[in-house]
């Protein structure tokens, strides 16, 4: 788990914090000890931070708030859902505050209790998303009475981030036209942009498509990130299905490449059974290979 005194100097803090009004513990550093994804020394921790005006957060004066620790770091950057989050690195650990306004906190659970979120739409990603967090456990650190409820029929009603046949059949499709980019800069020698390609389409598409195949299957997921200890889970066939093992020559990249697309066609096969590579397209990948 993170350091002890650490988590202490976080609740704290957020104990003495008046414009918070409530923290959400997740990720691995809220599971059990005894649990494959459990949170170790290196883990950070990640909070839901509810408060009324999330830009407060920004004039914290992080060497007062948390003096007993040594303070490295702050950045701003987007979290999914349209909110932002707020990251902040001490020499004992960090901290990820996923900032979320009260008044959106109050729209979704009021459309929650009409039963929107049971429609397609904006209101059912987001609180997919807020599902995918906290599938695998979670905890109050303040104000747990206001949003208990709430955050309970998020875990256990929301079906969390999921692909529709449709939409696993175009991942597999736009997968299938970045292969032949890669390819092609390979053959004209731009190793590096098909190396970047590699990594950043053919191996995220087939995490994503992982990621669904376990969830349908009812295995259990590492962590709400897509490649989280997934070391720890898979069997081996299956971790051939993600891993990118190249160095920066031809070959290695080629057979990189085509390990990716034998990793697609695999959970395609159970996902999708009927989606197959058009044979025409097959031909103009064989003509690369």
């Amino acid at each position: 788990m993170p350091k002890a005194s650490f988590l202490s100097s976080v609740t704290k803090w957020l104990d003495s914090e008046t414009s918070v009004l409530s923290a959400v513990l997740f990720g691995s550093s809220a599971r059990e000890l005894d649990e494959p994804s459990a949170g170790d020394e290196w883990s950070d921790i990640d909070l839901h931070i509810i408060m009324a005006d999330p830009s407060g957060l920004g004039k914290v004066d992080w060497t007062r708030a948390m003096p007993q620790e040594k303070f490295c770091l702050k950045i701003v950057r987007p979290a999914t859902g349209g909110v932002r989050k707020t990251s902040v690195v001490f020499v004992k650990g960090q901290i990820d505050l996923v900032l979320i306004p009260v008044s959106q906190l109050r729209l979704a659970s009021f459309a929650m209790w009409l039963g929107l979120h049971k429609r397609p739409g904006k209101l059912q990603t987001a609180l997919n998303e807020i599902h995918v967090s906290v599938r695998s456990g979670y905890r109050f650190i303040k104000g747990e009475q206001k949003w208990r409820g709430f955050y309970s029929r998020i875990s256990t009603e929301m079906p969390g981030v999921r692909l529709t046949n449709g939409e696993a059949v175009s991942v597999a499709d736009v997968f299938l036209c970045e292969m032949l980019w890669v390819l092609q800069k390979i053959e004209r020698g731009e190793l590096l942009a098909a190396q970047r390609s590699l990594h950043r389409s053919l191996a995220d598409a087939n995490f994503l498509l992982l990621r669904e195949l376990r969830l349908r299957k009812n295995e259990p997921l590492p962590s709400f990130g897509l490649a989280r200890r997934v070391e720890i889970l898979l069997k081996p066939t299956e971790l051939k299905w993600i891993s990118v093992d190249s160095h920066l020559n031809r070959e290695e990249l080629r057979r990189a490449t085509w390990q990716m697309l034998d990793g697609l066609k695999a959970m395609m096969h159970q996902i999708v059974p009927e989606w197959v590579v058009p044979t025409a397209l097959e031909d103009v990948l064989s003509r690369l290979s």
